[in-house]
């Protein structure tokens, strides 16, 4: 018996008790064991629960704020001879202006418009425009191009916004596809590369080389009035249609009061020309005139094709009698050019070309041509003609009549 306590004594002593500190917690009589590690890592969780909700919150608002007021929506271009681009954000307000040109440049001046409100930006741009004169009454048109998303109803509202006179003509548009590749070569908008393609489209005998060179006007002019021309184009640059009508029914031995129907449009054959039909005695009249000169350039009788010398057309348009007496002297000073041609017709786009070609030496093939055009200035009318070769950049000026060289450079 003694020894049975013994042992149950030891037994006793023996046992192993868990320990416990004072974070014992006593829930309704049960003992629960607490690590301290525990409420650490409940704080860390906690922490990063915050930090997670708040960057979740940054990135929502960030990401509409960068979507409304950062990322831009529409790009809208301004013709006119500068051109300028306005890139908007959602808001309608200016994020970036970029000046195409040097004159661009200088129509900017001083303006910061980064932050205005879009319709406020055009106007001020066309303001100044008029102000420097690059709008006035001989060249009233504005080229508006919208590009981006919902890119009709900012136009709407851009037309419905302008600040301008009836005095002036606005053609507007939504850019419908890329064209970044033709405005890079020709270095001219990509509004401007639209509106050439719609030309072409109404009169594909035109080419785009024929027709990059135009202004705003011009080719407001070529179009004619559409559903997105508000204003018309100004003729007062021109002798205007009604003396053009003249020109061709002197021309013709015709009275105004024996013709019962006309059409006069305007066209472009190296030079803005007027075309007018009509009909007298069951004949058909259609006439080519010189838009600026009031020369008559070619005229057709029921299908009878006929080339009118210089000479000719002056005699219906006494205001030209310098213009014949400015090309008599030009022909006796230019004798010792090459091939000259001694009528009064134009020589053509290709001769002009040709004589060029044989004054530099250098044949078609090895030049590549940047401008071909016909020009009228001071009652002389001329072909301007830019070509380059190598490092080398040749520009001439050769009459229109006689194919006289009457300028050329070289430049490197």
């Amino acid at each position: 018996m003694k020894k049975m306590k013994k042992q149950i004594k030891e037994t006793f002593l023996n046992v192993k008790l868990p320990e416990f500190d004072e974070q014992i917690l006593n829930k309704k009589g049960n003992y629960v064991y607490m690590d301290n590690n525990v409420n650490k890592k409940k704080k860390t969780f906690i922490w990063l629960s915050s930090v997670c909700t708040a960057v979740f919150c940054l990135l929502i608002f960030g990401g509409f704020y960068y979507n409304n007021y950062i990322m831009i929506q529409n790009t809208i271009g301004i013709d006119v001879n500068p051109s300028l681009e306005l890139k908007v954000n959602k808001q309608n307000e200016v994020r970036e202006v970029l000046a195409n040109n040097e004159d661009a440049k200088t129509v900017l001046q001083d303006m910061d418009l980064v932050g205005s409100d879009i319709n406020v930006a055009v106007n001020a741009l066309i303001g100044s425009m008029v102000q420097l004169g690059y709008l006035d009454d001989l060249a009233n048109s504005i080229l508006i191009s919208v590009d981006g998303k919902d890119s009709e109803a900012l136009r709407v509202e851009l037309l419905n916004n302008l600040n301008i006179g009836d005095d002036y003509s606005v053609v507007s548009q939504k850019i419908n596809d890329n064209y970044s590749d033709l405005a890079t070569e020709y270095n001219i908008s990509e509004g401007k590369v639209q509106l050439i393609n719609q030309v072409i489209a109404n009169n594909p005998i035109h080419t785009f080389d024929e027709l990059a060179g135009l202004s705003i006007n011009e080719l407001n002019l070529l179009l004619g009035n559409t559903d997105n021309t508000v204003g018309s184009a100004s003729e007062k640059a021109y002798i205007g249609r009604d003396n053009a009508l003249t020109i061709a029914l002197n021309h013709a031995g015709v009275s105004a009061s024996d013709v019962a129907h006309y059409e006069i449009e305007m066209d472009y054959d190296y030079v803005i020309v007027y075309e007018i039909e009509f009909y007298y005695n069951n004949v058909e009249y259609d006439y080519e005139i010189n838009a600026i000169t009031g020369d008559i350039i070619e005229y057709d009788r029921d299908g009878e094709h006929h080339t009118v010398n210089n000479n000719a057309s002056t005699n219906n348009n006494s205001t030209n009698n310098n213009n014949s007496n400015n090309n008599t002297s030009n022909n006796s000073s230019n004798n010792s050019t090459n091939n000259i041609t001694t009528n009064n017709t134009y020589i053509g786009k290709e001769r002009a070309q040709e004589i060029a070609l044989n004054h530099a030496g250098l044949s078609s093939n090895e030049v590549r041509f940047d401008k071909v055009e016909l020009d009228v200035d001071d009652n002389r009318t001329t072909y301007e003609i830019e070509f380059k070769y190598s490092y080398y950049e040749y520009e001439y000026e050769i009459d229109a009549y006689t194919g006289a060289i009457l300028n050329s450079e070289i430049d490197d």
